[in-house]
């Protein structure tokens, strides 16, 4: 599948104004059958047992490759890349798998960005999360006590070297989450 190809496609299904880059490289999940109760903010990075093998948040194009090469095993509605270009994958009427036990009910977004508590979210990735996260929480008549962190609704732990750590933490310490809630209040 030719990625840069697939890009400029227009998102389906969003009345959001759309910006260059903007795209949909499509993922089959399966028929939703709940109502949508959460939106879901995910980093593509985040820690790991050796701080200098942790995860690094990647390239959009790189990210979306990712999700294409683990179809069936995880998938994501949304992808935000740092310059605020967006690609939809999993149409939102299905369920796209991308946080344990919440699959069903949720709507997932990734935001490229090591998750690491250190790299920040450059402003127009914000924007764009904000306009997406207004028009999901309109659509679906939800406030903003529906919009959970990953890190929030996954309580999994790895062993660290006789160490339990949090698996999902994302998306970090450095995400803006007054911002991203008082734009939305």
């Amino acid at each position: 599948m030719n990625l840069v190809a697939l890009l400029p496609v227009l998102l389906i299904g969003v009345a959001m104004p759309l910006a260059a880059g903007d795209g949909q490289v499509p993922v089959v999940g399966k028929p939703r059958q709940a109502a949508v109760r959460q939106i879901v903010i995910h980093a593509t990075g985040g820690p790991d047992c050796d701080a200098s093998r942790r995860f690094r948040g990647g390239t959009l194009a790189g990210i979306v490759q990712h999700f294409l090469r683990n179809q069936g095993r995880i998938s994501i509605h949304y992808v935000i890349g740092r310059d605020g270009s967006i690609v939809s994958m999993v149409p939102e009427s299905q369920v796209a798998y991308h946080v344990r036990g919440h699959n069903q009910d949720s709507i997932g977004i990734e935001l490229v960005n090591d998750g690491d508590g250190m790299d920040p979210f450059d402003a127009t990735q914000i924007d764009r999360l904000i306009a997406l996260l207004r028009e999901l929480l309109e659509r679906y008549g939800l406030d903003v006590t529906a919009i959970k962190s990953h890190a929030e609704l996954d309580d999994s732990t790895i062993d660290c070297n006789g160490i339990e750590m949090k698996r999902k933490q994302d998306p970090g310490q450095a995400f803006p989450w007054q911002r991203v809630l008082n734009a939305l209040s």
